[in-house]
């Protein structure tokens, strides 16, 4: 019995040990984390369709938190074929609060990650798997479509920077001491009402459109805000889609839902 009670009690006081050792045991160092995401695919484009490339630059104070800066471009930025369809068939449009066109983003983020798993490869390296989660705030350029393409391009009117709200949700895989892989999906959302076109408000928009319905060969000078970017003269007919869009004001909010995998490096 007595050696009964000094196995349990070594065996007891070697494992307070190792709770404490595991304890005080130091957090992992702060690190730097450069990713690249080379085409990040909208997922809920039914009236619009984004193809771009982003990339992200984290650093992580302690284990399982990072603060991060990330932005990009969407090199493909355009109204989906069913909206084209819409005009061409039955005469109907998307409204500004579908179609609106984002270009570019830049946000700045934190990022959480809740569970974090070992993994050995094959007996080889030993690799960690994370789920992620990030929200985070900054601005993107936006456009809209003014004339859609047939026997000449499309053409698009500038409407403006604006704040835009992000939240993402992934896998990280990371292999070896500087290696990652990563799964996303992100979800940027953004005000879909346009003050101005080109930097034109409303009363500069109206000045154009009439000057290219009554005084087209007018060399006057128009009166506008010192913003205004005006219109080509062979665009005039521009002006009265954006002064449309600039009347239908809109509070809705455009989300933006994409897919991205991307590659990383750990400093």
């Amino acid at each position: 019995m007595r050696a009964l009670l000094l196995a349990g009690l070594m065996a007891g006081t070697a494992w307070g040990q190792a709770q404490l050792v595991e304890v005080q045991a130091p957090s992992a160092p702060s690190r730097f984390e450069v990713t690249l995401q080379p085409v990040r695919v909208q997922v809920n484009g039914k009236f619009t369709q984004h193809l771009g490339t982003f990339g992200a630059v984290s650093w992580s104070p302690r284990k399982h938190l990072a603060l991060q800066v990330l932005g990009g471009g969407n090199w493909y930025n355009e109204e989906a074929a069913f909206n084209g369809e819409l005009i061409e068939k039955f005469r109907v449009e998307a409204q500004a609060a579908t179609s609106m066109l984002w270009t570019w983003g830049l946000f700045g983020a934190v990022e959480l990650e809740p569970f974090l798993g070992e993994f050995t490869l094959f007996d080889g390296p030993r690799g960690q798997l994370g789920f992620v989660l990030s929200v985070g705030a900054g601005a993107g350029g936006t456009r809209h479509q003014l004339k859609p393409a047939s026997t000449t391009p499309a053409r698009y009117g500038d409407t403006g920077v604006r704040f835009m709200a992000t939240a993402a949700a992934g896998l990280r895989f990371r292999v070896g001491e500087h290696f990652t892989a990563s799964f996303e999906v992100r979800d940027v959302g953004f005000s879909s009402d346009a003050t101005t076109v080109n930097g034109c408000d409303e009363g500069d928009l109206g000045a154009i459109a009439r000057r290219s319905l009554l005084f087209r060969d007018d060399e006057s000078p128009l009166s506008l805000s010192p913003s205004c970017r005006g219109f080509p003269r062979d665009q005039y007919m521009d002006a009265f889609v954006a002064q449309s869009l600039v009347r239908s004001r809109s509070t809705d909010i455009i989300h933006d839902l994409g897919l991205a995998l991307g590659a990383g490096f750990i400093f």
